[in-house]
Parts: structure tokens; sequence; C-alpha cells
């Protein structure tokens, strides 16, 4: 899936304005960034028929980010509801087992079956496909300051207990 002319037109707007001139341009350009990439996956995942959102349940049980629905909740940034909802329609594919825990009955455990793991994966390669393009415009040690810029900016106190 492309971006349409209209969302062409604003990417090539924010390029034209130049240097940030305050600090809500930095956070356009993260908008900008997410919602083109995050709409590139999207059409990319259609061959797999499963939507973004669904994806990025796969990816936290493959990266063993998570392994329950509380804990997919969390590093999906997504309401319980909507995860339920969601695991219910990718057990329905046969994406997605859960199975109750040996130890605690009360909990669930997520484990991907391996067309699961396989779209998973598929849909992480391509999303390093995207930054391999942002590698390839501003090279390796941008891209590397980048990533750690990043990291600084999810450390910052209003995004993160961290501190």
């Amino acid at each position: 899936m492309n971006i349409s002319e209209e969302e062409n037109d604003f990417t090539k707007r924010v390029l034209e304005s130049g240097e940030p001139t305050n600090d809500a341009d930095i956070i356009t350009y993260v908008e900008t960034i997410h919602s083109i990439a995050k709409k590139k996956t999207t059409g990319y995942l259609k061959k797999h028929q499963v939507n973004y959102q669904q994806w990025r349940i796969l990816k936290a049980i493959y990266l063993e980010l998570a392994i329950t629905p509380a804990k997919v909740s969390a590093a999906t940034f997504t309401d319980s509801g909507t995860i339920s909802r969601q695991l219910e329609l990718l057990e329905t594919k046969g994406l997605v087992k859960r199975e109750h825990s040996k130890q605690d009955r009360r909990v669930v455990n997520l484990n991907l079956t391996a067309k699961g793991e396989h779209i998973a994966s598929d849909g992480i390669s391509y999303s390093e496909s995207l930054v391999r393009c942002v590698r390839e415009e501003i090279g390796d040690k941008k891209t590397g300051e980048f990533h750690e810029a990043l990291i600084g900016a999810l450390k910052c106190s209003a995004f993160s207990s961290h501190k």
C-alpha cells in the first residue's frame, strides 16, 4: 500500500520546511514517519490477512516481549478489551494458541503457531527493509545516532517512568 498523493504532498511540505522551527515540528516528523511506516506495513501484511494491530501482537509474542494477554496489552500500548478481541481473531485464524499455565491455571500463556511465527518474522523483515531505506538515506553513523536519540527520548520522564 503506497501513501496517497495527499499524504505524499504533506510529506513534501514537511521536508521543504527545512530545519525544525519548534519542538512541535519534531513530533510532526516522528508522527509522519510512523504513519507512513504503519500504512506501508499494513499494505504488506494484507497478503497474510492480518492487520497492523494483529501483526504487532504476533511480533510481541514472537520477540518474547509478552507471553500473556496482559503483557501483550502493555507491550503494544493497547487496552485489554481490544487485545482480547484480537487474540480471539488470531486464534480463529490459527496463528495463536492459548494455554493455561501449569503453575497457575488462572494465567493464560500465548504461543504462536508455525504460521503465526512465519507472519511475525515476515513482517519484521519488511519493517527492517524500511529501516534499511533510512540507513541508505542518512548512513550508518546517523542511523545509529538516530537510534540512540530515540532511546533517549523513550527514557525521558515525560514518556517513561525509567527516570
